[in-house]
């Protein structure tokens, strides 16, 4: 049991059968908000809010980034991103430096205590994720992040998007 408001509400809500009809997209929801609660407890202790991981996980999966991408990216506004980057600075987990083609961009990148944050906290998320697909065999577990991870690639690619939105 991982919290009685998150996954396990997802056992009363939604019938398990397969035939059930339970939408997918409403039984990612459930299952999210169980995690990220979760995820927020684990990264309680580091002082770091969620959007200030992502942007270190984004950071080390893809390598310095442009200041202004990482606001697509973050589905942010930029004055929002230039306040998480602050406090990821000044915690010395991050680094800006201008790019130097042009002088008006900031390039972000890891810093070495933001690569050691995120290998700590690393182990937590392979516990969250132990304890929230428990009843996964192995190859299951492997296949639900390969199409998980498509979904995500699809959704950040911008096709779910309505016209003039920007997240």
């Amino acid at each position: 049991m991982i919290d009685e408001c998150g996954i396990v509400a997802l056992m009363t809500t939604f019938d398990a059968r397969p035939d059930a009809g339970a939408a997918c997209s409403l039984l990612i929801v459930q299952l999210a908000r169980g995690a990220r609660r979760r995820i927020e407890q684990a990264i309680a202790p580091t002082g770091l809010r969620p959007n200030e991981m992502l942007v270190l996980v984004h950071l080390r999966e893809r390598g310095p980034s442009a200041q202004q991408a990482l606001v697509g990216l973050m589905c942010v506004d930029a004055t929002n991103l230039v306040a998480v980057l602050n406090n990821l600075e000044d915690a010395g987990l991050i680094e800006r430096r201008r790019d130097r083609s042009d002088r008006r961009r900031a390039i972000v990148a890891l810093a070495a205590p933001g690569e050691q944050l995120l290998a700590d906290v690393d182990r937590a998320f392979r516990q969250i994720d132990d304890e929230i697909f428990t009843g996964l065999a192995p190859t299951d577990r492997q296949t639900l992040s390969a199409l998980l991870a498509e979904v995500v690639r699809h959704v950040a690619a911008g096709s779910l998007q309505s016209p003039g939105e920007n997240c």
